[in-house]
C-alpha cells in the first residue's frame, strides 16, 4: 500500500484513547461552542432541508478510487469510506455526519488511525469545537489540537499530526480556516424566526392579537398592573377560550385590538427566508418547491448534480487527494465520487443509454449486465465488447475510399471487381 504512506506514521489508539474517541461519536452534540451555531439553525426546517438534502445525496454516493483514470474497486480506502470506516458506524452514517458538520460548522473532521507502516486502518469524525489547528513553536510544522471530555468531566489535550486530519472545508478564504455559510443568513433566520413565533401565539391565544384593559377610577402600582395582566391571560387567552364570553364589573373597560390580516397574509405565504436559504446552499428552488421546473427528471438530476452538488464534492476529493496520497503518485491515484445514480433518471431511460454504451463499444455486454446487477454470459461471449461495421479506423479512411472508388469505375464500366 505504498500509495498511502505520506505524513507521519503512528501507532493504534490506545484502550483509552479508543474510550475517549467512541465517546464522540456520532452527531451534531459535540458542536457546543458559542461560535458554532450549527445546533440551534437545524432547528429551522429550511435549514435542516438544505443541509440533510446536500449531506445525503454526498453520503450515499461511493467514493472510489482510482488508478491512472481507471476504477480500482479492490482497494481498501474503499470499504473503509463507504462500508465499515470504524467498528463504532457504517459508512453512510460516517460520512453523513462529516459532511453535515462540514455545513453546518465550517470543517468537517476525519481522523486516520495509521498501522506503523502508515496504512490507514480505521476513520473517525472529530467535532469541530474540540479541533484546533496550531503551529509548533519556532517551525513551520502544523498540527491539531483535539480536546476530549474524560469520566470525571476534565478536559484532555491530544496532538494529531496534521497529515493525519483529513478537514473538508466547503469555503476558505485563507486555506486553514472554513467560512460559515450560515452566518449569511443570520437576518434572514431571525426574520422568519420572529415572524413565525408571532403567527404561532397569535393562534395560541385563540386568534385574539391581544387587547386594552382599563381599570376605571383606580391606579394601580406596577406589580399589581403586571399580577393583573397575568390572571387576565391565564383566565381568557389560548384555544380553549376562544369565543368564550367576558364577563367584566363597572370597574372594567377592555378593548380588543385588532390586527391587518394582510399582515397574517403576508407573514403565511412569504417564501422569501426559504428562497435565501437555498440560494446560499446553492440549491435549485424547485428543488424547494417554490417554483415549478421545466425540466425533465434526467435534466433536473444534471442540474442539480453539475451546479450544487459538484462545488462540495470537489472539496472532498481535494482534501482526499492531499491528505491520503502519496507525492510520488499524484495524478496517478486519485479519489471520486460515483456520480451515476444521478445520471439516470427512470430504469428506461437507464437501460437505454447502456444499450448505447454498448452498441458504441464503450462497455462490454458483461460489463452492462454487472450495472444490472446481472451474472456474465456463460462462455466469456459476452466480454467483448461489439463495434459496427460502419465504422473505419481514421489510418484506413483514404485505403478505403480508393478501393471504394475504383469498383464504383469498375461497375460503371461492365467490369467486375475483384474479390
Amino acid at each position: 500500500m505504498g500509495i498511502f504512506i505520506k505524513g507521519e506514521t503512528r501507532a493504534l489508539h490506545t484502550d483509552e484513547e479508543m474510550q475517549l474517541l467512541v465517546s464522540t461519536l456520532p452527531g451534531f452534540v459535540g458542536v457546543d461552542s458559542a461560535e458554532y451555531t450549527g445546533v440551534e439553525a437545524i432547528k429551522n426546517s429550511d435549514v435542516f432541508t438544505a443541509v440533510m438534502m446536500i449531506a445525503s445525496d454526498l453520503a450515499k454516493m461511493r467514493i472510489q478510487v482510482t488508478n491512472s483514470g481507471i476504477h480500482d474497486p479492490t482497494d481498501k480506502l474503499e470499504t473503509l469510506f463507504n462500508v465499515r470506516p470504524n467498528k463504532a458506524y457504517n459508512g453512510y452514517i460516517f460520512k453523513l455526519t462529516v459532511f453535515a458538520n462540514a455545513l453546518l460548522t465550517k470543517n468537517g473532521y476525519i481522523e486516520i488511525v495509521r498501522s506503523p507502516q502508515g496504512e490507514p486502518l480505521e476513520l473517525y469524525h472529530l467535532k469541530t469545537s474540540r479541533m484546533a489547528l496550531k503551529q509548533k513553536a519556532g517551525s513551520t510544522e502544523l498540527y491539531y489540537e483535539y480536546t476530549t471530555i474524560d469520566a470525571n468531566n476534565k478536559e484532555k489535550k491530544r496532538n494529531i499530526p496534521f497529515d493525519n486530519v483529513v478537514d473538508v472545508k466547503p469555503y476558505s478564504l485563507n486555506g486553514t480556516d472554513g467560512i460559515s455559510i450560515l452566518a449569511s443568513l443570520t437576518e434572514d433566520l431571525d426574520t422568519q424566526k420572529y415572524s413565525k413565533k408571532f403567527f404561532a401565539n397569535f393562534f395560541k391565544n385563540g386568534t385574539q392579537a391581544g387587547g386594552l384593559l382599563t381599570m376605571k377610577g383606580s391606579k394601580l402600582s406596577k406589580d399589581a398592573r403586571e399580577k393583573l395582566r397575568d390572571e387576565w391571560q391565564k383566565s381568557n387567552s389560548g384555544q380553549a377560550q376562544a369565543g368564550k364570553v367576558l364577563i367584566l364589573d363597572e370597574t372594567m373597560d377592555y378593548k380588543q385590538l385588532e390586527v391587518d390580516t394582510e399582515i397574517l397574509k403576508l407573514i403565511n405565504t412569504s417564501q422569501h427566508s426559504t428562497a435565501q436559504v437555498a440560494k446560499v446552499f446553492g440549491i435549485p428552488l424547485h428543488r424547494f418547491g417554490i417554483v415549478t421546473s421545466n425540466m425533465s427528471l434526467e435534466q433536473s438530476n444534471l442540474d442539480y448534480l453539475y451546479n450544487t452538488l459538484s462545488p462540495y464534492m470537489e472539496a472532498v476529493i481535494a482534501e482526499l487527494n492531499f491528505k491520503l496520497i502519496a507525492p510520488a503518485y499524484d495524478g496517478l491515484k486519485s479519489f471520486r465520487f460515483d456520480t451515476e445514480s444521478f445520471k439516470m433518471a427512470d430504469s428506461s431511460t437507464y437501460i437505454n443509454n447502456l444499450k448505447t454504451q454498448v452498441d458504441t463499444g464503450l462497455l462490454s455486454l458483461d460489463e452492462a449486465r454487472k450495472k444490472l446487477g446481472q451474472e456474465p454470459i456463460p462462455g466469456g461471449f459476452g466480454a467483448k465488447h461489439r463495434v459496427s461495421l460502419n465504422y473505419v479506423a481514421i489510418d484506413k479512411v483514404d485505403e478505403y475510399q480508393n478501393v471504394t472508388s475504383t469498383d464504383n469505375r469498375l461497375l460503371s464500366e461492365g467490369g467486375e471487381t475483384n474479390e
